[in-house]
Order: structure tokens, then C-alpha cells, then sequence
């Protein structure tokens, strides 16, 4: 019940939707005077035109309820965008009722293309076309708006010899694009429109009834036509000879035009309402009444955002669009005389303030700031081809320029995240001493890079340059590619490039992580090879799963190439060789070996679990463990891996030191045999000897706790600057 009685229309409601309407209605009837006046059709028709589109656009909008607040109805940048393509049309030939049949057609497939831009995601890939290209459209329309309302005011013949009662149109719009811009000033409570239409209508029959001659018919709209007498008589051989292959590119110029316009009203109505639209839904719901707008004859359009704040700020939430609507229509039913006490002037005035609003006064200062100066100039270059060619050519220029935008920001993005070599980062795989001691003197031979973002012909060219003095040595280069989300096959061009180029001087270059999507779906080896031009398959594996095992990989060609293999995993380490008991003083290596106990566990068998309390320590003298982090949720086991132990390495240091909750899960992933030492089980034993070996055997593992927690550090270092 609570839900019902919130979406019960208001009194809110009404009033919005009546002071909505009252602000749209000037604009929505001057636009389609505008409009018709370019197809050679009376003033009257444009009118009528404008109330039908703004009765289909709000009611069809409101009835959907996905933008709290928002009035719909004919805006200049459609309409503008309506003019262009039917002079396009009247170019090729097509007049009269031909050019009011492509009308029909454009709004209704800019509508049903907003429809499936809706269905299929659109609205999110609206969003991301570039402001510039967007500022600079809407600068050029409002400059062709303003232009297009000149020639119905200014007199025809020479000025000095005009007398000056046939200056009343001009006058008339001036005194209401002036009454529009300070209303908010004097009188804060009347909407800028409302007080610049009664200004104009004030003005423009106190200059008539002056006038030493009587009005012109044509100052005046006329009759608004009723719906009683509207019909559209148009034949179907009409529609057989438009000019399709014109008409669709319009239509998706259109569709997209309106559809930015009106998801940008849709957030300047959450602002005012708190809510927040439905861009999918709202979309859908625009091409809908977009296409009922066409059907009945009127001019398409969008949100609109002054009577949309209008509306809001008298209390409209849920229903005022309907209420506006029904408001359109009620005027074309009952209001159609009033027409002959409605200049056109006042009309031209109120289009001439909406086109002047759309001026993006910020492009100036974009082209001041060197930072912002490519934006302002593509900004600019489709201002000045909208002006000087066409609105269509114009949208043409600025979605090239939105790629080129694209293309340049995605080539100045920083392709290497971070970069390292050997010495920093090691692989995870069980070493001795000796191969750390190799790895430390030498580990410079292994560079490690960090990639991230798009990888393509532009990217890729730079990482060429920027590399090619590593290129030119006896290096092992490894990329993790975890942060590529794209490779394209020039891109792979230029890698098998770079891989030739390093060969040639003893090097090898090293891949981790690539995406399946990153290069389509397929192994970047195979890819390569496709490529042929001088590159084989090399005797080492070169893509890996993941950066540790290439790591590992590049490790062991170094240790190899200096002439000391890894030693094989397989290998046995006594308990008297392990690299913590080593060289300890024989009695006391004797008492903590006579405490120990074997444990012989299978591969996948896990000794200990994260979170199990523990106070052991383990030494493992055959097999391999490792220590992971488990991260899995809904039934899947993803982990992160800590350390590899090996022969001769132990493991659980942490919990013998400070017995307590085991910080890793332990898991054999090589048959193993353990021995193990319990804290709890030495200190029954109350030996004072016993207890002297047990605090050297502590002050023994602070140096491997202190180069763990050495490379904790310098991981959660690396981590940061992802």
C-alpha cells in the first residue's frame, strides 16, 4: 500500500507538469516554426508540429517514470540537426510533402535506433564520446540556431530607406531575449522563459497598436490547425523515393544527438530530485516517443533541461511529464486561435536565448591552456565544419576526432607499470645458497617489466624505442602481461620483432600472464610463429602462466649459462645439511634431532591449513611444499603462492617462534619426507640443556625472518603502485 500511495500522482505533480509546459511550449512551437519555415510550410503547421512532438515526448517519457522529474519535448540541437538533413533532402530533389514524408522517417528511425541502442547497452557507450566533440556540436548548433531566427526578423530592402515600424519583429525578439537573461535577476521566482514571453507579447501589440499601418499576417503564427482538421495525407510513392543511403547516416546522427541530450538532462534531474535514472530504460523510452512523434507529424527532441527544473522546483517528481503532456495536447485541442495573438518574434526571441545558452564559452579557454589546447582545436574544427559545410559532415569530424582523441590518449598512457630485474625479483622456486649467491651477483641479466593497458601498433612502437637499448644485450626480458587487455596482431608484429632483435645478442624474451581475450584467444606462441619472418620456436619455453614461473625459467638459463645448473628438485637433503641446522654445534644439533619426528606425506597431502593453531616447525629432506594464501569464494579454490620449500629447506618458522593460528596453508605438491619439531613437546621436557639449543635454534631463524619480512615489504611496495 505504501508503494501504491507513492506513485499516486501529486498535487507536486501537476504544478510541475504545468510549469513545465509553460516554459517547453514557447521553445517547442518556435522550433517547429523554424523547422517548417526551411520546408516552405506556414508558421501554424511548425507550431502544431512542435506541441505534437512535445505531447508524444512527454507523455511516453512520463508513463515510463525512469527519470524522476524530466520534461521531454523538442530541443535545438535536434531540431537543428532536422533542418541540415532536409536540406540535404531538398538538395537531391525532394520538396512539399516529400521533404514532410523524410521528416517522418528520420524522427522515427532516429526513435527506433535509440530503441536498440537501449536494448543492447548503448546508453554506457554514449557516455564515453569526448566532451570537446560534444561542446563543439552543441556551440555550432546554438550559432545556427540563432542565425536561422534572422531572416523572419529583419525587413527586406535597404535598411536606411525602411521605415522604422517594420523593425517591431526585430525590436520584439531583442526586448524578450533581454526580458529572458534578467527575469532570474528581478524577479527570481518567474522562470526566465515565462517573463521574456510576456515581455514580448507586451511589446510586440503595444509597437502593433501604435503602428501607422496595420500587422502583417505574417508576423503572427495563425491559427494553430486542431486536430479535428489535422491528417496526414500522404501518398506511400513519397516514401519509395527517398534517398536512403542519406537518410540513415541522419538517423544515427540524430539518434545519438538526442540520446546525449537527454541522459545529460537525466543527470541534471538526479541532482535537483536526489534520485537516480534508469539510462536503459529512459532511452528506450525516448525512442519510443520519438517514434510516436513521427508517426503523428511533430519533430523529435529530448529532455529538456530548463522546464525540467522548472518542474522539479514546483514540486514535480513522479508524473509532471504525463501531466505536461496532456497540457500539449489540451493547447492543441482548445488554444488553436490563439495563434493570431502569437508573434513570431517572441518565439525567434526565445529560440535566439536557448541557442545563445549553448555556447561553450570554455573552448576559448581550452585553446589558452596547453594542456587542454588539442581539445579546444577539435572543438573548434567542428564548430567551424559544422558552419561552413553541414550539421551531418560536422558529427562526421567530431566522432573522427573522438578516435583520434582515443588513439592519443591511449598512446601517451605509461605502457611499463613498474620495472625491476633479478635481484629484486625473485621466482618462488627452491634454491641453495650458492644459486642465491649467483642470482645476487648476477640477477641484473634479468629484467622484469610490468605492462599495463592497450597494446597496439602506437603503444607497442614506443616500448620498442624505449627498450632498444636492453634489446641490444645478453638479457632475459620478462613482461607480465596481467594488465594488458588488448594485443593487436600489429602489435605481435613488433613484439616478434623485438624477440629477433634480442635473440641475435644471446638474449631471451620471457611472457607471463596474457590474457586469453589479449590475443585472440589464442597462445601468444602460436601467434608469433604465424608471423614467420625469421622467428622459430625457441628451444626454451617462452609464455608462461604466471610471472613466478617465468621468473623461474630465466633463472635457470642465467644459473646454466654460468655454468651452474639448478640443482633438480628431486634430489635428498639429510637432516645434518638442512640450511638451518647446518654447521650448529654437534651436541646441540644431536638434542634437537633426538626430538624431532618423520612424516612422510603424498603430493596434494597439506600438513597444515590456513587459520590451524601450530607450534611446529618443519624440515623437509625430500620433496617439494608450498606455502599458499587461499582467496577462494563459492566453492572455488584460488590461492596466492608464498614460497616454494625444497630439500634442504624448512617451513612453519613463524609458528614455532610465536605459537598461534597458522598464517599460510601448507601443501605437498612433490611426494615429501619431513621431519618435525614441536615447541610444546621441548618444553615438557623442563631440560635446561634442551632449552639452551632451543633459544639457538631461535636466534637462528631471525635471519630468515628477517629477509622474509624484508621481501614482504618490498611486495607490498610493488603492490602500492598497481
Amino acid at each position: 500500500m505504501k508503494n501504491l500511495s507513492r506513485n499516486l500522482p501529486k498535487t507536486g505533480d501537476l504544478l510541475g507538469g504545468l510549469a513545465g509546459t509553460a516554459v517547453a511550449l514557447p521553445q517547442s512551437m518556435g522550433l517547429g516554426v523554424g523547422l517548417f519555415a526551411t520546408m516552405g510550410m506556414g508558421a501554424s503547421e511548425g507550431a502544431l508540429a512542435g506541441l505534437m512532438g512535445a505531447a508524444a515526448l512527454s507523455l511516453v517519457s512520463g508513463l515510463g517514470g525512469y527519470t524522476r522529474g524530466m520534461i521531454s519535448a523538442p530541443n535545438g540541437p535536434v531540431t537543428m540537426l532536422l533542418t541540415a538533413s532536409l536540406a540535404v533532402a531538398a538538395a537531391q530533389g525532394v520538396s512539399g510533402a516529400g521533404l514532410l514524408a523524410t521528416l517522418m522517417v528520420l524522427v522515427m528511425l532516429a526513435g527506433l535506433i535509440q530503441i536498440i541502442m537501449a536494448l543492447s547497452g548503448g546508453a554506457q557507450l554514449i557516455k564515453l564520446i569526448p566532451y570537446p566533440m560534444v561542446a563543439g556540436q552543441v556551440t555550432a548548433i546554438g550559432i545556427l540556431m540563432m542565425l536561422s531566427q534572422l531572416p523572419p526578423l529583419l525587413p527586406e530592402g535597404e535598411w536606411d530607406e525602411l521605415p522604422v515600424w517594420t523593425w517591431v519583429p526585430a525590436f520584439t525578439a531583442a526586448m524578450t531575449f533581454i526580458a529572458i537573461k534578467l527575469m532570474p535577476r528581478l524577479l527570481p521566482r518567474v522562470p526566465g522563459v515565462i517573463g521574456g514571453l510576456v515581455v514580448g507579447l507586451a511589446t510586440f501589440h503595444l509597437c502593433v497598436l501604435y503602428a501607422p499601418m496595420p500587422m502583417p499576417e505574417a508576423w503572427v503564427v495563425g491559427s494553430i490547425p486542431s486536430l479535428a482538421n489535422f491528417e496526414l495525407s500522404l501518398d506511400l510513392e513519397l516514401f519509395e523515393g527517398l534517398h536512403w543511403d542519406s537518410l540513415l547516416p541522419a538517423a544515427l546522427a540524430l539518434a545519438v544527438l538526442a540520446s546525449i541530450d537527454c541522459l545529460v538532462t537525466a543527470v541534471v534531474a538526479d541532482s535537483a530530485t536526489g534520485a537516480r535514472h534508469n539510462a536503459r530504460g529512459e532511452l528506450a523510452m525516448q525512442g519510443i516517443g520519438q517514434m510516436l512523434a513521427g508517426l503523428v507529424g511533430g519533430i523529435g527532441g529530448g529532455g529538456t533541461k530548463g522546464s525540467t527544473l522548472v518542474a522539479i522546483n514546483a514540486g514535480g517528481r513522479r508524473w509532471p511529464a504525463v501531466f505536461a503532456g496532456l497540457t500539449f495536447l489540451s493547447l492543441v485541442i482548445f488554444a488553436g486561435p490563439v495563434g493570431h495573438y502569437l508573434p513570431i518574434s517572441v518565439l525567434a526571441g526565445v529560440i535566439f536565448y536557448v541557442g545563445f545558452s549553448m555556447l561553450e564559452w570554455r573552448i576559448l579557454l581550452w585553446l589558452r591552456s596547453p594542456r587542454t589546447r588539442i581539445e579546444g582545436v577539435l572543438a573548434l574544427v567542428v564548430v567551424v565544419t559544422t558552419l561552413y559545410y553541414d550539421l551531418i559532415i560536422g558529427v562526421g569530424i567530431g566522432a573522427l576526432g573522438a578516435v583520434l582523441l582515443f588513439v592519443r590518449g591511449q598512446i601517451r598512457a605509461p605502457m611499463i607499470h613498474a620495472r625491476g630485474t633479478g635481484v629484486e625479483h625473485r621466482s618462488l622456486r627452491p634454491r641453495s645458497e650458492a644459486e642465491h649467491a649467483l642470482l645476487d651477483a648476477h640477477g641484473a641479466r634479468i629484467v622484469y617489466i610490468e605492462l599495463r593497458g592497450d597494446l597496439f601498433f602506437g603503444t607497442v612502437d614506443r616500448l620498442f624505442s624505449k627498450l632498444a637499448g636492453d634489446l641490444s644485450q645478453p638479457i632475459w626480458m620478462v613482461f607480465n602481461m596481467r594488465r594488458v587487455q588488448s594485443l593487436d596482431l600489429t602489435s605481435l608484429d613488433l613484439f616478434r620483432q623485438m624477440i629477433l632483435r634480442l635473440r641475435s645478442h644471446g638474449g631471451q624474451m620471457l611472457f607471463a600472464n596474457i590474457h586469453r581475450g589479449a590475443a585472440n584467444a589464442h597462445r601468444m606462441e602460436k601467434l608469433l610463429l604465424a608471423f614467420g619472418g625469421g622467428y622459430t620456436q625457441a628451444a626454451t619455453k617462452t609464455t608462461f602462466k604466471s610471472s613466478d614461473k617465468a621468473l623461474e625459467s630465466a633463472e635457470d638459463q642465467l644459473l646454466t649459462k654460468l655454468g651452474h645448473p639448478p640443482q633438480p628438485l628431486q634430489a635428498r637433503v639429510e637432516i645434518e645439511n638442512n640450511s638451518l641446522l647446518k654447521d650448529m654445534e654437534p651436541r646441540v644439533f644431536e638434542m634437537l634431532v633426538a626430538q624431532m619426528q618423520p612424516l612422510t606425506l603424498a603430493r596434494k597431502e597439506r600438513p597444515f591449513l590456513l587459520g590451524d593453531p601450530g607450534d611446529s616447525i618443519y624440515f623437509v629432506l625430500h620433496g617439494v611444499v608450498d606455502l599458499r594464501l587461499p582467496s577462494g569464494t563459492s566453492g572455488t579454490y584460488h590461492y596466492k603462492r608464498l614460497n616454494s620449500v625444497g630439500p634442504g629447506g624448512f617451513f612453519g618458522d613463524i609458528s614455532f617462534v610465536d605459537p598461534g593460528p597458522r598464517t599460510a596453508s601448507a601443501i605437498v605438491t612433490r611426494d615429501a619426507e619431513l621431519m618435525v619439531l614441536s615447541r610444546a613437546r621441548l618444553e615438557k621436557l623442563k631440560n635446561p640443556a634442551l632449552n639452551v639449543a632451543v633459544r639457538l635454534l631461535l636466534l637462528r631463524l631471525t635471519r630468515p625472518l628477517v629477509r622474509h619480512l624484508r621481501r614482504a615489504r618490498a611486495e607490498v611496495a610493488r603492490l602500492a603502485r598497481w
